[in-house]
């Protein structure tokens, strides 16, 4: 198996075999993604992430009682967030990349109906975003984000749509674990993260 980096940088980034052909776009502007049925939140920029650089991660998602087993590789800086996701045989379930206010994914089509891109780039802006831009980007939809120690809990519409418990061994890195539910769209996800050092 060829090593992550060139996955992520290479040029076969988008070649992905298996995977359905339809690609999503949030063009550029005020784009949103659904963080759950009808309830559309305006995305935040790459730079406005609280983490820079790359990280590998191990997902254990549940769909009621059906579970899928990822790996995930997630690259972050000022201009760009990508991220690929493998199922346990290597195959590739999940390509995303932010940049220039535009959402490009690949699905496989054996993930389970109802899984989408910005749903999962949602989330990722939810877990990972910085709170302040996070409160800008929910002011006008009737969201809004409470924030523990070490916990996130997005309301929207007076009900819970988003919960997330972390255990980072630092609040500076992604090193450590994290659960999350997404009430919404009926999903919880284990998360285990390790920053890639360069």
């Amino acid at each position: 198996m060829r090593p992550w980096r060139d996955w992520l940088i290479g040029g076969l980034f988008f070649a992905l075999a298996g995977c359905a052909s339809d690609t999503n776009s949030a063009g550029t502007g005020e784009a949103t993604m659904l963080i759950g049925p009808q309830l559309p939140i305006r995305a935040i920029s790459p730079a406005e992430f609280a983490f820079k650089g790359q990280v590998t991660q191990v997902l254990t998602m549940r769909f009621g009682e059906q579970s899928i087993n990822l790996e995930a590789q997630l690259v972050m800086s000022k201009s760009e967030v990508r991220a690929i996701l493998l199922d346990s045989l290597g195959r590739r379930a999940v390509t995303l990349a932010w940049r220039e206010g535009k959402l490009e994914s690949q699905l496989a089509s054996w993930l389970p109906p109802g899984i989408r891109a910005d749903a999962i780039f949602a989330d990722m802006m939810i877990l990972y975003g910085q709170p302040a831009a996070l409160q800008a980007a929910l002011k006008d939809s009737g969201c809004a984000l409470e924030l523990g120690r070490a916990s996130r809990l997005l309301r929207c519409r007076d009900k819970e749509v988003l919960r997330a418990e972390y255990e980072l061994k630092s609040p500076k890195t992604l090193n450590g674990s994290l659960h999350y539910a997404n009430l919404a769209w009926g999903y919880d996800v284990d998360v285990q993260s390790a920053e890639v050092l360069r």
